[in-house]
């Protein structure tokens, strides 16, 4: 393992989005409109969804629609237990789950049947991980016929590097423990990855060119950038986003 999971507290993606700097506060909820455009119309009560390295859970919440069974998977404690109590919320809210789970596991051995999930979601965790090709196949084994798979990672082929360094600089991310990421990647090892676990691509493209930058001025240009980014299926933008379908 590459750094200390605990180090991040459990409602950190959630304080990032409702309090965090302009631009950071756009980034995390443009991945819930990333969420509405490529998830959600595929999901239906009775849909079963995980989501490995839940984090606080915004993505998982974002993807619970009336009736569907959501699974919250997280090494750390802290973030199942902040995930837990948003998911009792949700259960007396308009987009109600029948019923919902939180497991303390790892991405690399899912403690699930195979064939058991319509939705996996998988976003910014391969880059922290030495082996990423194992939960990748993992997240394929325990995907329906139908099924599918998002996977968010950044781009190397971006500026990323740059804006990494950036958000270091100003503590715009929480420290953690040796090395954050240790896995890099760039379009065509992202899709070769996907192929290899025996998925076909559906969408394919990434978020995150000017959009962010727009946030300092207006989050109305950023959110029309981000929509066109997402359609236009962008190849410049700091994270890479696929869609994959299990056959």
């Amino acid at each position: 393992m590459s750094f200390d999971y605990d180090s991040v507290a459990g409602d950190y993606q959630y304080r990032a989005l409702h309090s965090g700097h302009p631009m950071q506060r756009f980034w995390h909820g443009g991945k819930l409109t990333m969420i509405n455009q490529l998830i959600r119309p595929h999901l239906k009560a009775d849909s079963r969804l995980l989501e490995i390295g839940c984090g606080a859970g915004n993505l998982l919440l974002q993807s619970t629609v009336r009736g569907s069974y959501p699974v919250a998977l997280d090494l750390a404690m802290q973030a199942l237990t902040f995930v837990r109590s948003r998911l009792r919320e949700a259960q007396s809210g308009s987009e109600a789950p029948r019923d919902f789970m939180c497991l303390q596991s790892v991405g690399e051995l899912l403690p699930m049947a195979s064939g058991s999930f319509d939705c996996v979601l998988l976003s910014e965790v391969i880059e922290h991980l030495e082996a990423p090709q194992i939960s990748i196949k993992e997240a394929a084994r325990v995907l329906r016929p139908g099924g599918r798979l998002l996977v968010t990672t950044p781009n190397y082929r971006s500026l990323w590097p740059l804006m990494e360094r950036v958000v270091d600089m100003l503590n715009m991310a929480p420290k953690m423990a040796g090395e954050q990421h240790i896995s890099r990647f760039y379009p065509a090892s992202l899709k070769r990855l996907l192929i290899e676990a025996g998925l076909s691509i559906e969408y394919f493209g990434t978020i995150y060119n000017l959009s962010p930058f727009l946030a300092l001025f207006s989050p109305k240009w950023a959110g029309r950038q981000l929509d066109r980014e997402l359609d236009g299926r962008a190849s410049l933008g700091m994270i890479l986003v696929a869609v994959a379908v299990k056959p």
